[in-house]
């Protein structure tokens, strides 16, 4: 790879979880890529304007034709548009907390997506699977505003198992623990869908420290639920926990990327190191095996033939969406006789796309509301 090629950055910026943005970078740069990187920030993620505006910063002062982006939902056809228009390479990250509706394919624009809804869309064939009649959801204001419970319906097929959405208000209320309490318990659920982030995770970890209602049901939950005082609450009482994700920190699977990471940074990855580092390892590979850096449909090339093995398995671009296209897994939180957390695989689910292709070519319902902002931005 030559010095001189140019490689552009646009990240968001999170008050919820401030590392985002370091940890994007510190996976990104784990593959030692020889290039110069011009960054810049998109804030929460939320006005195509200014990422507009920052592609052609990048793009005519900088002269960078090739972009390696972390964004959201919001309008966000209208920048890959944008991109692609103007020979740029894209390669966008995303946690894919939205249902993906309208998203065409733009030559150029290459999405690498955790996938949270569709992991959603998973889990509710799973639950179906297993026969449960009954499903409370549990969740906060803020994650309320994506499109996990949508995923979930969609997974549930004909048969609608929910029995009641539980939502803590954005100001909770001095009993919040007992309106979780009591609103789950009159149902009597099969299970309970639990999911939180962030500063609402351990708002949510203060509740059921409190009310023990994780100790009277299996709780599915997705990565961003878990956190330090989540966990000691099911050490002090071991009980059912499970995890629905494309990946898990202390995945044996991957403990190769996580140790490496580890050695270097001395902190264990987080989502964020795992799509920054993808998605530098997927510009890594098409640079080296290019035979024209400075050549947009050379690269292009290079991606259409991708095929390389990354922490979540392998990594290549459907030729239909242009998405990447990873496995799910559930995830058991297992407690052992010395006290120490770890979470078993013990469920594989094939993923084909599926979920995807069927809304990529939906039109968005007028009704649809929810947030602007990337989701963990604000």
């Amino acid at each position: 790879m030559d010095k001189t090629t140019k490689i552009g950055i646009l990240i968001p910026k999170s008050q919820q979880y401030p590392t985002l943005d370091r940890d994007f970078m510190r996976g990104l740069k784990l593959n030692n890529l020889n290039v110069n990187f011009f960054v810049e920030s998109i804030g929460i993620g939320a006005d195509e304007k200014m990422i507009i505006e920052k592609i052609q910063k990048l793009n005519f002062q900088e002269e960078v034709s090739i972009i390696i982006g972390f964004f959201g939902h919001y309008n966000i056809s209208e920048v890959y548009n944008y991109a692609s228009n103007n020979d740029i390479l894209l390669l966008a990250a995303e946690i894919g907390a939205t249902m993906p509706y309208e998203t065409p394919t733009y030559k150029g624009v290459y999405i690498n997506s955790f996938g949270l809804t569709e992991s959603c869309y998973h889990l509710g064939n799973y639950l179906t699977a297993k026969n449960y009649q009954k499903i409370v959801t549990s969740t906060s204001f803020y994650d309320s505003g994506y499109g996990m419970l949508s995923a979930i319906e969609y997974g549930f097929k004909e048969k609608n198992i929910f029995s009641g959405h539980y939502i803590t208000p954005f100001v909770p209320r001095e009993d919040e623990s007992a309106h979780m309490d009591q609103f789950i318990n009159t149902r009597e659920p099969d299970a309970v869908f639990a999911f939180y982030s962030g500063l609402y995770a351990e708002e949510n970890a203060d509740f059921v420290n409190q009310n023990k209602i994780t100790q009277k049901y299996p709780f599915y939950v997705t990565p961003f639920f878990i956190n330090d005082k989540i966990l000691e609450e099911y050490k002090n009482d071991p009980h059912e926990l499970y995890v629905v994700s494309s990946w898990m920190q202390n995945d044996s699977d991957t403990i190769n990327f996580t140790t490496e990471y580890k050695d270097i940074y001395s902190e264990n990855p987080s989502v964020f190191s795992i799509l920054g580092y993808e998605n530098g390892l997927i510009l890594k590979t098409i640079l080296l095996n290019s035979s024209n850096n400075f050549k947009i449909s050379s690269l292009i090339e290079e991606i259409g033939k991708l095929n390389i093995t990354g922490p979540r398995g392998n990594i290549e671009f459907d030729k239909d969406t242009n998405r990447t296209i990873f496995n799910y897994y559930m995830y058991q939180l297992n407690i052992d006789s010395n006290n120490d957390i770890s979470f078993n695989k013990i469920e594989t689910f094939i993923n084909d796309g599926h979920f995807t292709k069927a809304f990529n070519s939906s039109i968005k319902p007028d009704q649809l509301g929810g947030w602007q902002n990337a989701y963990l931005c604000h």
